[in-house]
């Protein structure tokens, strides 16, 4: 095999392998939609790509093992991008959560500064009532 249909068939498997776990993390709720949808893009992207890109004479310009580098790195790069959008997608639903419990704390604090008011306009009622009672006897 020559190293240009050896390109070919990695960049096919790793765009496959990229979409299958893109989907499999969008199904787990670890991954946000955005991002989801910018990775799959990009995993077609190496897909389309694999397919119908044909390197003529790669051999000529860059050695198996200098391939075999550029391969690492390549991945290496993919996989911090992907790890890195994993972990954004996690603190922005983190950070939806937050501000959703937020609300309704504030809420919360709201109706109970309500009642608050209210039991106290009750008391100062009550209490000139039994005030009058008292002179009244």
């Amino acid at each position: 095999m020559d190293a240009g249909f050896e390109i070919r068939l990695a960049m096919i498997i790793t765009g496959v392998f990229l979409l299958g776990i893109t989907m499999l993390s969008l199904s787990r709720r670890k991954m946000t939609d955005p991002f989801a949808l910018t990775w799959a893009l990009i995993s077609v992207i190496l897909i389309l790509g694999g397919a119908f890109l044909r390197p003529a004479e790669l051999n000529r310009y860059i050695s198996g093992m200098g391939m075999l580098m550029v391969a690492s790195i390549g991945f290496c790069l993919l996989f911090g991008a992907y790890f890195m959008s994993l972990r954004v997608s996690e603190l922005m639903r983190r950070n939806q959560e937050l501000s959703m419990q937020i609300s309704l704390l504030r809420q919360t604090v709201e109706d109970l500064e309500e009642q608050w008011e209210n039991a106290s306009v009750g008391d100062e009622e009550g209490e000139a009532r039994n005030e009058e009672a008292a002179v009244c006897h």
